[in-house]
């Protein structure tokens, strides 16, 4: 749909013909973007927001759709069903896997990763100009995936080495991606599971992004005891995650 609408305005009758698409249904989910703010609606014709054309077009070099058509659609969504055991503290009636069951299967390992790769590069650039990170020469990623947040610190800090610690099939998908960006002699990958693999020591950043969010309550203090043993003094540990 916003591909359709990147090449101009469309009634809801035009963008059902391109896409193959019921009118009613095609109309009706117009109205949904448009009260969204991702369309906006000028008589019978809908076009597409700047921010729709910046994120949901594919051609875009800022293409966001992956992470929300596969990841967040696909693998997370489902979830939800699951919200009110959760709410009502009723977690041991709740099916699902853990990171490390999930993430031990190839195909969710890379539909996952890749998905997750669109979606970290932009707020892994906002983190690397966040900091001065100057004299910082070590940085352990810390559930780093594909290792778009570490790519985007070693290119904005062209002294800093990283080390991506994720789940071995994880760093299988991320490895081409460091390749890829010319950084393979400065972004290594430790393969090993956070919550029971030894963190590297002598480090002078600590990142951890979406990790605190994606683990057990009781396994934060694990992992803050192992960013600090992790820590050269004076170093630093960057959080970035979704907080209530």
């Amino acid at each position: 749909l916003f591909d359709v609408l990147a090449d101009g305005p469309r009634t809801a009758a035009q963008v059902a013909a391109e896409t193959s698409a019921r009118e009613h249904g095609v109309e009706t989910l117009l109205t949904g973007l448009a009260g969204l703010g991702l369309v906006h609606k000028d008589g019978a014709t809908y076009r597409n927001s700047e921010d729709a054309d910046l994120y949901l077009v594919t051609t875009s070099k800022h293409y966001y759709g992956d992470y929300l058509t596969h990841q967040i659609d696909q693998q997370m969504y489902p979830f939800m069903g699951n919200l009110n055991l959760a709410l009502e503290g009723r977690t041991d009636e709740m099916e699902f896997e853990d990171y490390e069951s999930w993430m031990g299967d190839k195909d969710h390992a890379e539909l996952f990763s890749r998905s997750q790769h669109g979606g970290s590069l932009g707020p892994g650039k906002v983190v690397a100009k966040s900091y001065d990170l100057s004299s910082a020469r070590s940085l352990l990623d810390v559930g780093g995936g594909t290792g778009a947040f570490s790519i985007m610190m070693c290119r904005k800090w062209p002294e800093l080495k990283a080390t991506v610690l994720d789940f071995p099939n994880v760093a299988e998908v991320g490895q081409p991606y460091v390749d890829e960006a010319g950084l393979s002699d400065r972004i290594s990958y430790l393969p090993g599971n956070a919550l029971k693999t030894a963190w590297p020591t002598g480090q002078d950043v600590v990142l951890m992004s979406y990790l605190f969010s994606g683990i057990p309550a009781d396994a934060l203090e694990t992992v803050v005891a192992s960013a600090w043993d992790a820590l050269e003094p004076g170093g630093r540990v960057i959080i970035h995650d979704f907080m209530v």
